[in-house]
C-alpha cells in the first residue's frame, strides 16, 4: 500500500497495532481515507479479512466505505461492513434468538400504540363531531412523539429523560405506556427497529458462549462516527470486544449532533478511559479555507465539555492580492452582483431587520454562483425554515434541490385553516371549508346546524331558532353567527395580507393557536414564525387564485424534486425559465442534520438568532453545547466562503442574534452589545470578514 499522500498523524493511526485507539478526526481531515487505508494495512499484516468488522451509523455510509475500499484493494476481500442495526440484527439471527425476521414499520407501530393511548386518554372535549376528529388528529401527533420518546428510552435506558420528551398529559403514564407497548410488540412476534440494539446487548451480556463466539469472530473492529454512539450501543461494543481485540474508534465530539436520538459525545471520553486507548488527532482540514477553520474554532471553543483540538487548514491563508481579485470577480471570470457578502471575504456576517430582506439578500448573493459550476448550499436549523426559502426560490425561478423527505409547507394545518377562511371570505367556500374553521376558535356551531350543500348562514340561524335550547343560549349563538357572517364579508373587502391579519386578530384565530399550544412556548414561537412568513408570502400575489396556483405548483415541484433526488436523477428544470436557459446548477437546501458529512464551495446559514440557534426557549447548558455543535457542523460544511445571516428585528418585534456569533463579533468592528445590534438593518448591513491577518 502507498501512504505517500498520508500526513504523519494519519500514518501513525493507520499503522498502530498495540491495542485500542481513539482517532479524533476534525472536519475534512480525511477520516474515511484513514479508515480504508487502515483496513488495507491490516490485510498486509496477514489479518484474515473475515475477522475485520467495520461499523458505521448509516447504510449509505457503510456502502460508500465498502465501495471505496474495494476500489483501493487489488482483490476482493470478505471484510464485514455494516451499520450497528444491521450487524446486531445479524448477530441475533445467527444466534437463533429471533422469532421473526420482519421488522415493524412506522404505521404498524403507531397502530399498536394508539389503542394504548386511548386507554389512558382522560380529557373530554365539549364540542362533538369536529372536536372529536380534532382529538383523533391530536392523538396521532402525540403517538409520533411518544414513539420517538420510546426509541430514545431504548437507546439510552433513561426512562425519566425519555418521559420528559412527551407532553405533560402523557408523562404520568409514560412508564406504563412503554410497558404496554412492549407487550403489544411481543404479541406480534416481530421486532421494533430499536429493539435490535437492546436485545443484542442483553444476548451478549447473558449468554457467555454466544459472547465468546462473536468475540473470537471479530478480532479487529473499526467504528466510524464514534461520537454518535448511544449508551446501549456502547455497552454492546464493550461486550463484543475481547481483551485482545484491536478496536479502532474514529470520531469528533465536536460533531456530535444526535442527542435527540440518545447519542452521547461523552462516550468518546469513556472509551478513552475504559479502554486505555491511544489517542491520535487528525488536525489538518483539507476541506475549508484557513479563515473558515479559524472562525469555526472560535465558535466551538466556547464549549467546555470537549477534547481540546488545535486544528489547521491544509491550504495556507490567501494573500491580499488573491482576496482583492476575488472581490472583483476575477476568481471565476463571472460578473457578480455588487454587495454579495461572499465577495467580501471567506467569512461574512450580515444583519437584517426582516426575514424577507434576508431572503432577498441570499437570492441576490447566491444567484451569480449558480452559473459558475461551484456547489452552493443554504443550511437551516429546521425543515420549516428550509421550505420558507424554497418557496421564495421558486418564485424567483431559481433552481434548488431538497433531498430530505418533507411535506409541503402549504399542507401545514395552519396554512390550510387560513386558506379555508380566505376561500369562504372571497366567496369560494364549500362545506368542508366551513367544517374546518367554524369552531377555530369555538363558536358552538354543530355539524347538524351546517346542513348539506352550500354555506348558508340563514339556514344555520334557522336551525338554532328551532333547536330545543334555552333562550339565552339561542340568543348567544344567533348573535355569534351574525358576527361570524359579517366578518366573512369583511374578509372579502381586503387584499390577501390584511385579510390574513384580520383572520388572526379580529376573528380570533391567533388566540385559538395560542390556546392550542398550551405551555409549549417553542411550538407557539414556531407557529408565530409560520404566520409571519405566511403573511409575507401572501403579499406577493394579487389574488387568492394566483396564490393557490403557486401553492399547487410548488407542492407538485417539491414532490418531483424529492422523487428525482431519491432516484439520483438530475434536478428537474420544468418550464424554460431564465434560470434553466442559463443552465444554472441548483442550490442545495438542507437542514444542518441533513448536511452532516457533506461539503460545499459556498454556504449560507440564515436565521442565526436566539430560539433558532440554539433552538427553543431557555435551553439548559447541555442543550446549548449540543446546539453549538450543530452550528459548528453547519459552518464546517463550507470550503471557500461562508455567510452567516441574522435578524435584528423591528421596534415592534426585536430579534436577538445568536449567542454563537459572539466570538465572531468580538473579532470584528461590530459591537457585541445586543442593544446596539438591534438597531442594524439591511440598508446598512454589517459585514465581518476574516482575512489572512485575522488572529483568533
Amino acid at each position: 500500500m502507498d501512504l505517500t499522500n498520508a500526513n504523519e498523524a494519519q500514518k501513525a493511526a493507520i499503522m498502530y497495532l498495540c491495542g485500542p485507539c481513539l482517532v479524533l478526526a476534525g472536519p475534512g481531515s480525511g477520516k474515511t481515507y484513514t479508515i480504508t487505508n487502515r483496513i488495507l494495512y491490516l490485510l498486509e499484516q496477514g489479518i484474515p479479512p473475515e475477522s475485520i468488522l467495520v461499523i458505521t451509523f448509516m447504510k449509505e455510509a457503510a456502502l460508500s466505505m465498502q465501495s471505496r475500499f474495494q476500489e483501493m484493494a487489488s482483490a476482493a476481500y470478505p471484510v464485514n461492513f455494516g451499520t450497528f442495526h444491521s450487524i446486531f440484527f445479524h448477530i441475533l439471527r445467527e444466534s437463533h434468538t429471533l422469532k421473526s425476521n420482519q421488522l415493524l414499520g412506522h404505521s404498524e407501530k403507531s397502530a399498536l400504540l394508539l389503542p394504548i393511548l386511548k386507554k389512558y386518554e382522560t380529557s373530554q372535549e365539549e364540542n362533538s363531531g369536529e372536536a372529536s376528529r380534532e382529538n383523533e388528529n391530536s392523538l396521532h401527533d402525540d403517538a409520533a412523539k411518544i414513539l420517538s420518546a420510546i426509541s430514545y428510552y431504548k437507546n439510552t435506558m433513561e426512562l425519566s429523560a425519555a418521559g420528559e420528551k412527551v407532553s405533560g398529559k402523557w408523562q404520568p403514564y409514560f412508564e406504563r405506556i412503554c410497558r404496554d407497548y412492549g407487550t403489544a410488540v411481543k404479541k406480534t412476534g416481530r421486532l421494533d427497529f430499536d429493539d435490535m440494539l437492546y436485545e443484542c446487548k442483553m444476548l451478549l451480556q447473558d449468554n457467555e458462549s454466544v459472547r465468546m463466539y462473536w468475540q473470537s469472530r471479530f478480532r479487529h473492529i473499526l467504528i466510524d462516527e464514534f461520537q454518535d454512539i448511544n449508551p446501549v450501543q456502547y455497552e454492546a461494543v464493550k461486550l463484543l470486544t475481547a481483551a485482545s481485540c484491536q478496536i479502532f474508534a474514529v470520531g469528533d465530539d465536536d460533531q456530535s449532533i444526535y442527542g435527540f436520538r440518545g447519542s452521547r459525545p461523552e462516550c468518546l471520553r469513556r472509551f478513552s478511559e475504559e479502554f486505555q486507548a491511544k489517542q491520535f488527532l487528525l488536525a489538518v482540514n483539507y476541506r475549508s479555507r484557513h479563515e473558515i477553520v479559524q472562525a469555526s474554532l472560535a465558535v466551538i471553543g466556547e464549549n467546555k465539555d470537549r477534547f481540546e483540538k488545535q486544528l489547521q487548514a491544509a491550504a495556507k491563508p490567501p494573500d491580499l492580492e488573491y482576496l482583492t481579485a476575488q472581490r472583483s470577480g476575477e476568481e471565476t471570470g463571472q460578473s457578480v452582483t455588487a454587495g454579495a457578502g461572499s465577495l467580501n471575504g471567506p467569512v461574512a456576517l450580515y444583519g437584517f431587520a426582516e426575514r424577507d430582506e434576508q431572503y432577498s439578500h441570499m437570492i441576490q448573493s447566491l444567484s451569480p454562483w449558480l452559473q459558475t459550476g461551484e456547489s452552493c448550499a443554504v443550511l437551516f436549523r429546521t425543515n420549516a425554515y428550509m421550505q420558507n426559502f424554497a418557496a421564495r426560490l421558486k418564485s424567483a425561478a431559481l433552481p434548488y434541490e431538497m433531498k430530505e423527505r418533507t411535506e409541503s409547507i402549504y399542507d401545514h394545518f395552519i396554512v390550510q385553516d387560513i386558506m379555508a377562511y380566505l376561500q369562504i371570505g372571497y366567496g369560494q367556500g364549500k362545506r368542508e371549508h366551513m367544517l374546518r374553521v367554524m369552531n377555530k376558535p369555538s363558536r358552538y356551531i354543530s355539524r347538524e346546524a351546517l346542513g348539506e350543500g352550500e354555506i348558508n348562514f340563514e339556514r344555520i340561524r334557522a336551525y338554532y331558532v328551532r333547536a330545543p335550547l334555552p333562550e339565552a343560549k339561542k340568543t348567544h349563538v344567533t348573535e355569534e353567527l351574525l358576527r361570524f357572517e359579517r366578518q366573512f364579508r369583511s374578509i372579502g373587502s381586503f387584499s390577501l395580507r390584511p385579510a390574513i391579519s384580520y383572520i388572526l386578530k379580529a376573528m380570533g384565530y391567533e388566540q385559538y393557536l395560542k390556546t392550542l399550544s398550551g405551555t409549549d412556548s417553542d411550538k407557539w414561537q414556531e407557529w408565530l414564525e409560520l404566520l409571519d412568513w405566511l403573511k409575507e408570502d401572501a403579499a406577493a400575489y394579487e389574488s387568492l387564485e394566483e396564490w393557490q396556483s403557486f401553492q399547487r405548483d410548488y407542492t407538485k415541484s417539491l414532490e418531483e424534486n424529492q422523487e428525482k433526488a431519491a432516484s439520483g436523477r438530475q434536478y428537474p428544470r420544468g418550464k424554460e425559465t431564465a434560470a434553466s436557459q442559463c443552465k444554472m446548477n441548483p442550490v442545495q437546501l438542507l437542514t444542518v442534520h441533513g448536511a452532516k458529512g457533506l461539503e460545499f464551495d459556498r454556504v449560507w446559514i440564515p436565521d442565526c438568532n436566539e430560539k433558532i440557534f440554539p433552538h427553543g426557549s431557555m435551553p439548559d447548558e447541555k442543550t446549548v453545547e449540543e446546539e453549538r455543535r450543530i452550528f459548528y457542523v453547519a459552518m464546517t460544511r463550507a470550503k471557500k466562503c461562508l455567510e452567516l445571516l441574522y435578524l435584528t428585528g423591528t421596534k415592534e418585534r426585536p430579534r436577538q442574534p445568536s449567542r454563537f456569533l459572539n466570538p465572531l463579533f468580538s473579532h470584528s468592528s461590530i459591537s457585541s452589545s445586543n442593544s446596539q445590534l438591534s438597531r442594524y438593518s439591511s440598508k446598512a448591513s454589517d459585514t465581518f470578514s476574516y482575512s489572512s491577518s485575522s488572529a483568533i
